[in-house]
């Protein structure tokens, strides 16, 4: 009895995966940028 559910979605979407990456760059970059701007601007 084998229940093979997670290995079957190793590869699912690559675009997803790189979406979700840039989406978390981006995000990081915006609160260090968001961070300097209050420090030499306020």
């Amino acid at each position: 009895m084998k229940v093979k559910e997670k290995p079957e979605k190793r590869k699912e979407n690559p675009i997803f995966t790189i979406w979700v990456h840039t989406g978390y760059l981006v995000l990081v970059l915006s609160m260090i940028g968001w961070m300097v701007y209050m420090e030499f601007f306020m």
